[in-house]
């Protein structure tokens, strides 16, 4: 009897690995390296269309307010200060945030669209800004806070005076991994002498 429980058990045992072995074969097949780019980018695409907000400055010699809008935030070129040698420091629009935050320079666009009329300054609505910035690491190599500084150019047509624009200084500090900044806008301009806002970049 003690010999049919030791066969009756080992026969078990066999069973059982041979259904492990089966199992983690089927789990193994299941797993691969390759990356979906098609649902990578599309997915990429979407959460860019996610807007941050921003106040802007409307005054004129009497009358001033901030008004509410609208701000994307597009990075053709950024070139990270991190990278080791076996890896290209620069990426185009498609940034990995890990380069992003542990030091480096970019080139940005940002369109712009505040939700009321600019009466005062009498600057359009919409509006597109380039220029450059430079992001430097703070805490834990800039995954807890990062701060940036950077120098813009704001397209934007005046009706009241004919100007096509103005100069801005950039400053931004960010937090999470650069999902969450607050952002503060300088402009060399006496229609819309500043502007701010809270940056929202979801990678």
């Amino acid at each position: 009897m003690y010999l049919n429980l030791n066969k009756s058990l080992i026969k078990l045992i066999i069973i059982f690995l041979v259904i492990s072995s089966a199992s983690a074969q089927e789990k193994k097949e299941k797993i691969t390296d390759v990356e979906n780019i098609s649902a990578r980018n599309i997915s990429w695409a979407i959460l860019q269309t996610i807007p941050s907000v921003t106040w802007i400055n409307d005054r004129n010699d009497i009358n001033s307010r901030n008004a509410f809008g609208l701000k994307w935030n597009i990075t053709p070129l950024n070139i990270s200060f991190s990278t080791n040698k076996f890896v290209s420091p620069v990426q185009f629009f498609m940034v990995n945030p890990m380069r992003k935050y542990t030091g480096s320079f970019e080139v940005f666009v940002q369109p712009e669209w505040a939700l009321t009329s600019l009466d005062y300054s009498g600057y359009d609505r919409f509006a597109v800004s380039a220029g450059g910035r430079i992001n430097i690491p703070v805490k834990n190599y800039g995954e807890h806070l990062y701060v940036s500084l950077g120098g813009k150019y704001n397209f934007r047509n005046n009706s009241l005076t004919g100007k096509n624009g103005y100069y801005s200084i950039e400053g931004g500090m960010y937090v999470l991994f650069g999902i969450f900044g607050l952002t503060y806008n300088y402009n060399f301009d006496d229609r819309s002498k500043y502007s701010f806002g809270i940056n929202f970049k979801y990678w």
